[in-house]
């Protein structure tokens, strides 16, 4: 695989998919250790992308996000089948990840790709409450009616920010998040069968109102998402980006052409672009193809992380 002198090119990877109580988890691309995807085509077939990342670095992600990531691949990218109702969950922001779990935080987006007759998000809360209030509605097996919740509809992004308690029902999400699993389980609706984290993760829940649905583009300091209703070839010119370009298709079917070559990808399936794929044309293969494009940009360093 080292092959130092031979140009890059996009990839696509072998899903992973793994049962839950509340339905499944199909990853999609995924840099964690416990689950580390592998490439499906081209010459690097075969090799996980935790392997690529060690051998190329800046050369796949950029140098933005080499700096801020390393050698981990800085975006996750999962199916999440919800049959019955997920737990109810917070993730921790990447200051304090770092500090108690030398890890990543986790900022999260969610698309919503199909609903069933009872679909709900639950996406912080109805208005301010008091910790007191919310530990006991946990303890009581009463949390929801503080929840603000939605009846999703396909198509709708939410961003899920760090310290935002969420959970979903009858819904599939197509989820891209900050590549890290660091999440905290606060309730499970009455069941005991799994472990509780209430305790230990008390002081990151935002105890303030809901947050509102984001539509067409997501920005986080983390990756910056978009919507791109592809009815037409467009060229792609590179020369002063520094990012890689993630593309999942949503609907229909395209092809990504670069270097002579077409990479061709479907509904649900994601094809990175490494940052050393300079030009390159994104062409439809059905009507109305719809794309999301994800890339970091550059970001400011806080006081904290000088």
């Amino acid at each position: 695989m080292n092959d130092q002198n031979k140009k890059l090119t996009p990839m696509k990877f072998l899903p992973d998919a793994q049962q839950m109580p509340w339905g499944s988890v199909e990853y999609k691309l995924a840099d964690l250790g416990f689950v580390d995807s592998v490439a499906s085509e081209g010459w690097l077939k075969g090799n996980t992308i935790g392997d690529i990342m060690q051998t190329y670095l800046e050369r796949v992600v950029g140098e933005t996000a080499f700096e801020w990531y390393g050698t981990q691949f800085p975006v996750l990218v999962k199916r999440l089948t919800v049959k019955g109702r997920s737990s109810l969950h917070v993730n921790p922001d990447d200051e304090t990840a770092a500090q108690r779990y030398d890890a990543f935080g986790k900022t999260a987006l969610w698309y919503v790709e199909e609903t069933g007759p009872d679909a709900r998000l639950y996406l912080g809360f109805k208005r301010p409450v008091s910790a007191d209030e919310f530990y006991r509605a946990c303890l009581d097996n009463k949390v929801e009616r503080l929840l603000h919740s939605v009846r999703p509809a396909p198509g709708e992004m939410y961003l899920i920010r760090p310290g935002q308690v969420h959970a979903a029902k009858d819904v599939t999400l197509l989820e891209v998040a900050e590549s890290s699993e660091l999440w905290f389980r606060l309730h499970d609706w009455g069941s005991t069968d799994r472990e509780l984290h209430l305790e230990e993760a008390f002081d990151l829940i935002d105890l303030s109102g809901k947050v509102p649905a984001h539509r067409g583009e997501v920005v986080s300091a983390q990756f910056t998402a978009n919507q791109i209703l592809l009815t037409e070839a467009l060229k792609s010119h590179r020369d002063e980006d520094d990012t890689f370009l993630l593309y999942i298709c949503l609907k229909g079917a395209a092809t990504v052409q670069a270097g002579g070559e077409n990479y061709r990808f479907r509904k649900g399936e994601p094809l990175l672009v490494p940052a050393e794929v300079n030009d390159f044309f994104l062409i439809p293969e059905e009507k109305d193809t719809l794309l999301m494009e994800v890339r970091m940009d550059p970001r400011e360093k806080t006081d904290s992380e000088e």
